[in-house]
């Protein structure tokens, strides 16, 4: 069936992960977004790097998400590298080249780092869980139930994707990339059939979220176990040691510790 190989990230599988409360992972995922601005150095950059390898690990991440939104990246890793010591690199000093993608590893490890816990986190958490996550954290209604429909919109569009792409097949219509100007232009011809569809589809989604109450229910999540509040508080602290070292409020440096 066409549904079979419509790419999903969310895994249903039984780790410690899967088990947090949706609530502390859509937290952790805002917290995460204060700490890649806030944190000082690369050297806290790359401790959230490995707590998220960690977090993957654990959670059973499909690395192939993981990889695919990172490929994506590479082009602006390597402007961030490259552009700057443009100057630089005419004249014949490459050494620059070093010193500017040593300038960068900072927000090359965040960028980084924001991909691995981010996926990782949205593996497990299916639309419902994200949705009443939202809404026990006390966000805006229309916002939660805004995410949680695009969440399922997107399922939706590459599900119309393959099944319009395999009925063009018939009359000649290949998405094949050995002829990439032949690859764009079917490409066009298939975007159409499937923006429609999803519009079709759109309003009746949606409607069905409503009868079930999405935009009014409050979901009855409970309270947090053990593990939330573990890795609830573990997270905070490592955000208050980031921010006192932002401050200058910590008596040691990170750098100092990291034998690099």
């Amino acid at each position: 069936m066409t549904s079979s190989r419509v790419p999903t990230l969310y895994r249903d599988r039984d780790t410690v992960i899967h088990d947090r409360d949706p609530r502390v992972k859509i937290f952790l995922l805002i917290l995460l977004f204060f700490y890649i601005f806030l944190a000082p150095t690369w050297e806290w950059m790359l401790v959230v790097t490995i707590l998220g390898l960690i977090l993957a690990v654990a959670a059973h991440t499909p690395w192939k998400w993981v990889l695919m939104f990172w490929a994506i990246h590479i082009p602006t890793f390597l402007a961030l590298i490259i552009i700057p010591a443009g100057g630089e690199l005419l004249a014949g000093n490459f050494g620059a080249l070093v010193e500017t993608a040593s300038a960068e590893f900072r927000l090359i490890l965040a960028w980084t780092a924001a991909i691995i816990i981010s996926v990782s986190l949205l593996s497990t958490i299916d639309a419902e869980s994200l949705t009443d996550g939202m809404r026990g954290l006390y966000f805006p209604p229309v916002v939660a139930f805004a995410v949680g429909l695009s969440y399922r919109l997107l399922y939706v569009t590459l599900g119309e994707a393959f099944r319009i792409a395999d009925a063009m097949k018939i009359k000649g219509v290949d998405l094949s990339l050995k002829r990439p100007f032949r690859f764009l232009w079917n490409s066009l011809r298939i975007s159409f059939p499937v923006l429609f569809a999803v519009l079709r589809r759109g309003p009746t989604l949606m409607s069905s979220l409503a009868m079930r109450g999405y935009q009014t229910k409050r979901p009855n999540l409970g309270g947090f176990d053990f593990g939330d509040w573990a890795l609830l508080l573990f997270a905070l602290a490592l955000f208050a040691l980031a921010l006192g070292a932002k401050f200058g409020w910590l008596p040691f440096s990170l750098s100092s510790l990291i034998p690099l």
